[in-house]
């Protein structure tokens, strides 16, 4: 048995009671992170050499954890146009360094760089056709990151009683890691639920947004504090794998306030207080900061019942674009993964609005 199934199976959803709600358990796949990895990493080509890895590689993966996690609905959330506005007014170097993927792992060195980007573009539009055809929410917001919208998605999920797991290999989703929500990393190919995160950070999530914030995270081109490094941070604060001593600016300044000679990394993070601050502001998933318009249509989405299967025009589509191929039991594949999901026809379970 996996390390996710073993997770999933001590969460109490059964997928084969009858009354089972619609949000009762919530899989929710952060969209680009995964096209990105599948566009990179999967050298898939069709009849004609046209590569046509990252759909294939989307569906599958998107297809194997719905199998395995057994969700009572599916959220794929792509970042909005414009991206983050909110963070690039707080810092304008925010994600400044982030290029397309360079690395990428094919069989074939014929296509220009344009010509990649092209293909890119091409397949992502048509995955995203693909998607409207399954009994699956889409979501996707202007100026905002799929980051924010997932978090506070399932916040409210959990806050209504249900439960959420986050697909993704970002590690800031482990700060919203509790007792009901789980967050998948496909990559490392493990779950992670508190206990998890102990065991590998040495942190617990409530304190993970400020260790984060600390570190830095160069994929997003943010600067941590000079020489604060993980296993450094871990010695000098232990309480970080407590809950119930949550660190933050004011615990740090207390905590080294009498000692004379304070190590060096100390009086870095004593002097850059504001840097730490940004960085708390650009990391923090817990309580996002979105607009109340942004947040009502995120309750608006998910009080929308979205359980229509339309195999004939995603069948045309998968012709098409001569994806079709690479599942040889497709009529088994969309069944075994997605008929489940169409089950639930009216939204008895409504989400409530008291967490604006």
């Amino acid at each position: 048995m996996s390390d996710l199934q073993k997770i999933f199976q001590e969460m109490k959803f059964d997928a084969n009671v009858e009354d089972t709600k619609y949000n009762s358990r919530v899989l929710f796949i952060d969209a680009l992170n995964t096209f990105l990895r599948s566009y990179a990493a999967i050298p898939t080509l069709d009849d004609n050499g046209h590569h046509i890895g990252g759909m294939s590689g989307f569906l599958k993966s998107v297809g194997s954890v719905v199998r395995d996690f057994k969700p009572s609905r599916v959220v794929i959330v792509f970042d909005g146009k414009g991206g983050s506005q909110r963070r690039r007014k707080i810092y304008s170097d925010y994600k400044s360094n982030r290029k397309p993927p360079t690395r990428l792992n094919r069989q074939y060195d014929m296509t220009t760089e344009e010509q990649e980007t092209e293909n890119m573009k091409w397949q992502l539009v048509t995955l995203i056709e693909m998607l409207e055809c399954l009994p699956i929410t889409i979501f996707t917001m202007d100026n905002i990151e799929a980051d924010d919208v997932i978090a506070y998605a399932s916040e409210l999920i959990t806050a209504q009683g249900g439960e959420s797991i986050i697909y993704s290999t970002d590690k800031d989703f482990l700060q919203m890691v509790t007792e009901t929500t789980k967050v998948y990393n496909p990559v490392k190919k493990k779950a992670y639920d508190v206990q998890t995160v102990i065991d590998t950070y040495g942190v617990h999530p409530d304190n993970f947004v400020y260790y984060r914030a600390l570190l830095g995270d160069k994929s997003d081109n943010i600067d941590g504090i000079r020489g604060a490094g993980e296993k450094t941070l871990l010695k000098l604060f232990p309480e970080l794998v407590n809950n119930s001593n949550t660190i933050d600016y004011d615990f740090i300044e207390q905590k080294f306030i009498d000692v004379k000679k304070k190590p060096k990394l100390i009086e870095n993070i004593l002097d850059n207080k504001d840097i730490v601050e940004r960085n708390m502001q650009l990391m923090q998933l817990r309580d996002v900061n979105i607009s109340a318009d942004a947040k009502m249509k995120i309750v608006h989405k998910l009080d929308t019942i979205k359980t229509d299967l339309r195999k004939m025009d995603l069948t045309k589509l998968m012709i098409r674009s001569k994806v079709i191929s690479n599942f040889p039991t497709y009529d088994m594949w969309l069944q075994s993964t997605f008929a489940t999901l169409t089950r639930f026809t009216n939204g008895s379970d409504s989400i409530s609005t008291t967490k604006l």
